[in-house]
């Protein structure tokens, strides 16, 4: 007798246990929140001697709430997007639309940077304990870093 193969991979997706995704607040300013979902965290590239890091990639689907204290189960999930970050203490980065990068001055979180910093420390860190999210970079070794724009990867990690 031969094995059904969607029977087989239904066995094998049971084995492999659930997807883990992580609900975490990202920001809350006049009365607005918003919650992101992350999963699906992969490692894509590597960085280069001259600039040490991983390029990782992470699944977001974001949600808006009133409230901090929303319950997880009564968030709008929106449609989820693909978004890469460099994880580097020395070059941090996230990818734009466009293809090139945008370097993050993670030594200095304020209000206009608060979001995408956290968002950042959640998929290049993601066993990082709670507190704030310019301590918990700061503890981690990163400092000021220029903010500025590359055009490819491979610009970024020269």
């Amino acid at each position: 007798m031969t094995p059904n193969p969607l029977v087989l991979a239904a066995a094998l997706l049971a084995l492999s246990g659930p997807a883990t995704a992580e609900v975490y607040l990202a920001r809350c300013k006049m009365g607005e929140c918003i919650h992101y979902e992350q999963s699906g965290r992969r490692v894509e590239a590597q960085g280069s001697a001259a600039v040490p890091g991983e390029l990782v990639r992470v699944r977001l689907r974001q949600a808006v709430s009133a409230s901090p204290e929303t319950r997880t189960a009564q968030l709008q999930w929106g449609a989820p997007s693909e978004v890469r970050f460099f994880c580097s203490t020395a070059r941090p980065a996230y990818r734009l639309e466009g293809g090139g990068f945008q370097g993050l001055d993670l030594g200095q979180v304020f209000g206009a940077t608060e979001m995408v910093s956290t968002m950042y420390l959640r998929a290049c860190h993601p066993s990082e304990p709670g507190g704030t999210v310019e301590a918990a970079l700061q503890s981690l070794g990163y400092r000021p870093t220029p903010d500025r724009t590359y055009p490819s990867f491979e610009a970024l990690i020269r």
